[in-house]
């Protein structure tokens, strides 16, 4: 597995929220550190590789930036270099955190699986339908986590084709939709994804709104693919992730910022640190209280059983050899267990082997 199934796993996504700025981004970098984040997640592109000048901006760019140009001009400042992003890298690893990064293009995916060797590599929701690029992305080797914003269920069945493909075929000869489909039907190559690939439910909106949230769709992917889930959170607080925990997602990725009032286009989106903090920590609690499942009595309950249990008593004194009646038996609480109330039934009509007096807990 790529992450532990068993705990949470946070990556702190700061995008482009470093507004093309090193320091600003090893800021952030320190932050998400203390936080309790896991990983930090930036983007590796070259703006003209990824978009046409006509790309206009979406609605909430405009908003959040109060500009109007095109897409293409807005993400052309805030673009690192490779320079930069390795010197991003090695700030990371000399601060205990992990480094990875979204790579839009085919030479930043060669730079980060190959130069940077990133342990996995995260897929954008807007190329998950972007099958060629997945097929590059699978040769690589690298573990994958997908997000699958706008995407529906046979949306996501296309895109793990791609990885199904190249670990039946590898790079021998180039796929076909038919081969794709082929090599997903086969139940072994689907097993092999278990190892590779993690699925996060999102919602391609900043920022989403709760209602808007469809948070069962999670149990819908797990069922459907059988594969680790997580949550890409665009909502504005911690109350729809908690809610993905419960229902079973592992992996989280949400935008942070130092103030969500700066200028750039996903600030007003992002959570500030100080609740980026609470969220982590959050997040983990809610994991360990969902438990493994399985209905038993907790360590915690052990010294409250005999306290809250009933045991059968005398309820009224009894003497030896008189005969067991609901009328001189009852079940209470008496600060230790003997005879189960469902022993009564088998008590009844039996004879008592001492006297009892009211109260006193009746023995077998």
């Amino acid at each position: 597995m790529i992450f532990n199934q068993d705990e949470i796993y946070v990556i702190a996504e700061i995008g482009v929220n470093h507004n093309g700025s090193v320091e600003l981004a090893k800021e952030l970098i320190l932050k998400a550190k203390e936080s309790g984040a896991d990983a930090v997640k930036f983007q590796t592109f070259k703006a003209e590789e990824v978009l046409s000048d006509q790309a206009d901006m979406a609605a909430y760019q405009k908003t959040n930036t109060g500009k109007d140009s095109s897409q293409l001009e807005m993400v052309k400042k805030l673009e690192l270099s490779f320079e930069d992003t390795k010197t991003l890298r090695d700030f990371s690893e000399n601060n205990g955190i992990t480094f990875i990064s979204t790579p839009f293009d085919n030479d930043s995916l060669d730079f980060l699986s190959a130069d940077l060797d990133v342990p996995f590599l995260k897929v954008s929701s807007a190329d998950i339908s972007n099958l060629p690029f997945l097929y590059k992305i699978a040769l690589t080797g690298k573990p994958v986590v997908l997000s699958t914003g706008t995407a529906s269920l046979g949306d996501i069945e296309k895109a793990l084709s791609v990885f199904t493909y190249v670990i039946e075929y590898g790079k021998t000869e180039l796929p076909t939709v038919e081969k794709l489909r082929l090599s997903y039907a086969k139940q072994a190559n689907r097993q092999a994804l278990k190892n590779k690939i993690v699925i996060l439910h999102c919602v391609t909106q900043y920022p989403a709104t709760l209602e808007g949230s469809n948070l069962l769709a999670i149990s819908t992917i797990q069922n459907a693919f059988g594969l680790n889930v997580g949550y890409s959170d665009h909502t504005l607080n911690e109350y729809t992730a908690i809610a993905a925990v419960a229902l079973g997602a592992t992996v989280f990725e949400k935008h942070i910022t130092l103030d969500k009032k700066m200028d750039g286009p996903d600030h007003a989106a992002s959570m500030e640190i100080s609740d980026f903090t609470r969220y982590v920590s959050t997040l983990r609690e809610i994991k360990l209280g969902l438990g493994d499942g399985i209905k038993f009595m907790q360590e915690q309950e052990k010294d409250n059983f005999s306290l809250v249990r009933r045991s059968l008593v005398a309820r009224k004194d009894i003497k030896q050899g008189e005969i067991f009646t609901e009328q001189n038996v009852v079940a209470k609480r008496a600060g230790k267990v003997q005879l189960l109330p469902e022993q009564l039934w088998e008590l009844l009509g039996t004879a008592a082997t001492k006297n009892y007096k009211v109260n006193e807990l009746i023995e077998k």
